[in-house]
């Protein structure tokens, strides 16, 4: 994020002058978690009351979204560079065109519409707009905070709509009114005090990387299946009335298989069929390893043995499961399976 401050600043100063552009007011908020050495983008807030001198009896929707988006190269599956907006077959191709700087901007035009088409706006619209949603959502959980104090911009807001999620198809619009959670966890293991060469000391020295592969390995079978001891005991059972609710729910198999553009044409949850799949994707936990800082990752070959390494990997968490619950089991079943590996050995350090 550091190398881009810049980027994304400009954007959310873009993005404030459209909505002034639109008869809006803007206030630019200081990210709370910065520091003095480290200064991190400002969250935008942004208000449309109606016209109407009875504006003050209508409610009020806040709509949240964020302005940066995941790094991305061409070599990752693109098929045109992906921070150029490209148009193909009446599309648009970019980073951002769905997630989300796309959904902000669909607002500004339904704002525009209604009021090019002189039509009254049923509600009076807020925004709380962020630039650090893919780093972490630094600072936004400390403004939502203060900004709902008494008389405060968010103290009047009767519904939050997230402009930041996708259609379950093609063609048909759908509203989401649920959402997984999120719990985010590091695991680092080190073996030595610096990288070393495989040719000269390998097999001489604990091996950070292969240690800490094998403690991953334990997390989640290549089916999906979480296997952390106590992580599902809280999911609630299905019901047969939650069940029904799947059979109306209009989702093409094959056509999300295309969209995801998954090899082999398999999915590990196809099996039983749409309401699975489903299932699998909404009202079930996951838990997906995302990758592992302080190996070598570039072209080419390069045969070091790393000295530190940390692995990343998170659970989408859902209703009954406790997050500080979720966080102790976590850990405790990392640091047993840290010790089978580990048995007979002395590591410098490693923490989860």
């Amino acid at each position: 994020m550091d190398e881009h401050f810049d980027d994304i600043k400009g954007m959310i100063e873009w993005t404030e002058r459209q909505i002034a552009d639109l008869g809006g007011k803007t206030m630019l908020r200081e990210n709370p978690a910065s520091t003095p050495g480290r200064k991190l983008p400002p969250i935008l807030l942004g208000e449309l009351s109606s016209s109407d001198t009875d504006s003050k009896d209508l409610k009020t929707v806040c709509v949240y979204g964020h302005l940066d988006v995941q790094p991305a190269a061409k070599e990752d599956g693109w098929d045109s560079e992906p921070f150029v907006l490209t148009e193909r077959d009446g599309k648009l191709y970019g980073r951002g065109s769905t997630d989300d700087k796309g959904p902000v901007l669909s607002w500004f035009a339904a704002i525009e519409d209604f009021q090019r088409l002189d039509i009254k706006i049923p509600v009076n619209i807020k925004f709380i707009l962020e630039g650090m949603e893919e780093y972490g959502s630094d600072g936004l959980f400390e403004t939502i905070q203060t900004e709902s104090k008494p008389n405060k911009f968010l103290s009047d807001v009767d519904f939050f709509c997230i402009s930041d999620n996708y259609w379950l198809g093609k063609h048909k619009p759908c509203l989401t009114y649920g959402l997984r959670g999120l719990a985010y966890f590091q695991c680092s293991v080190q073996g030595t005090e610096q990288d070393l060469h495989s040719g000269v000391t390998g097999g001489t020295v604990p091996e950070a990387m292969t240690d800490l592969i094998k403690l991953m390995s334990t997390l989640v079978d290549s089916q999906g299946k979480i296997l952390v001891d106590g992580v599902l005991d809280q999911v609630a059972p299905v019901t047969p009335e939650e069940e029904a609710l799947y059979d109306a729910i209009e989702f093409d198999l094959d056509e999300y298989k295309k969209e995801i553009r998954v090899v082999g044409n398999r999915l590990i949850n196809d099996g039983g069929g749409k309401r699975s799949l489903l299932m699998a994707r909404w009202r079930y936990p996951t838990l997906s390893l995302h990758g592992i800082e302080g190996a070598f990752s570039g072209g080419g070959a390069k045969t070091v043995i790393p000295a530190k390494v940390i692995g990343k990997f998170s659970l989408r968490l859902v209703p009954d499961q406790d997050p500080v619950d979720i966080e102790a089991k976590v850990k405790r079943y990392m640091q047993n399976e840290f010790a089978k590996v580990s048995a007979g050995r002395c590591f410098r350090s490693h923490s989860f």
